[in-house]
């Protein structure tokens, strides 16, 4: 069944946050007691009201700079790979990976925002400053509403989500009266990687903007296929690449460099390529890997992209 169209509420057991009732936060004039967040780890973790100061290990920078957040330390590999930020649009420090706790507190954050922990890194990273884990790999439907609650930008957070579902449902309605798609059309998104590797993927970056309730549809075939348990990639061999990519639309992602064209380029000269019902019909469309990405920004740019990407 094709994935519905993104909400805007949250999870009540992806996150809790409380009020302290004492007596003194209630008295007149009185400034607002610290907020007590649960995050998804369990810790309980005074939240500042409005963070200035904010750190974050992980891929949910486009998150908060949709949010308004711009953070002061991130692991700037995936601003390098981003589609919405050159080098030169942000001042956020490189904090590394695995952080670099030296770093971290020269930053003297407000506020740390953990997407994944490595082995000790909580304990480490909560000495320096308030801290909180998440789980950057839920959906944007659930995940924006969370990292908004974080920050103090719950309104913030459900408007955009309200904004992006009706920019989408815009963008789907604009391709079927153009007849760039068919109802019930099917798609398989397939990436590609330097070293030959292909792999299938159903959720995640593209594909969950391709696979909504209005846009294109699982072929029945790719239904069947399960991911490898905590992964949104299916290994596909070449000897089953004709089995597995049976879809009326073709999508390939793949990353821009050297040597990846070059090894890409030799896959379109084979048979086995051109034997694939989509190449055959000329439904396919090539899309950089700096696209696959789930973040609000990017995901938002991309509703610009695909009608491009489509007419090509």
């Amino acid at each position: 069944m094709a994935a519905n169209s993104i909400a805007s509420s949250t999870s009540p057991a992806a996150s809790t946050q409380t009020q302290n009732n004492s007596p003194a936060a209630s008295q007149t004039n009185a400034e607002p007691a610290p907020s007590v967040y649960t995050d998804s780890q369990g810790h309980e973790v005074q939240l500042p009201e409005s963070p200035e100061r904010v750190v974050l290990q992980g891929n949910s920078i486009g998150d908060l700079l949709a949010l308004g957040i711009q953070p002061i330390g991130v692991d700037r590999r995936f601003i390098d790979e981003s589609v919405y930020l050159d080098k030169e649009q942000t001042k956020a420090q490189d904090i590394g990976f695995p952080t670099n706790f030296e770093a971290l507190v020269d930053l003297a954050p407000d506020l740390t925002m953990l997407g994944y922990v490595l082995d000790k890194q909580y304990e480490e990273v909560s000495k320096i400053s308030p801290t909180v884990v998440f789980d950057q790999s839920l959906p944007l439907a659930e995940r924006l509403p969370i990292i908004g609650e974080i920050v103090g930008k719950q309104a913030e957070a459900k408007q955009l989500l309200a904004d992006y579902n009706a920019k989408a449902e815009n963008m789907w309605s604009e391709l079927h009266k153009a007849g760039k798609l068919t109802e019930g059309e099917t798609a398989v998104v397939l990436i590609y990687y330097w070293s030959k590797d292909m792999y299938l993927m159903k959720t995640g970056g593209l594909a969950s903007l391709l696979y909504q309730q209005s846009g294109y549809q699982m072929s029945e075939r790719v239904k069947e296929l399960e991911p490898t348990a905590g992964s949104p990639y299916i290994e596909v061999s070449k000897e089953l690449m004709h089995d597995m990519l049976i879809g009326d639309r073709l999508f390939i992602l793949y990353p821009h460099n050297e040597d990846a064209e070059a090894s890409f380029a030799e896959l379109l000269e084979t048979s086995l390529w051109k034997s694939l019902p989509a190449v055959k019909s000329g439904k396919v469309t090539f899309v950089e890997t700096k696209w696959n990405y789930e973040d609000m920004l990017t995901i938002d740019m991309l509703l610009d992209e695909l009608p491009k990407l489509l007419a090509q």
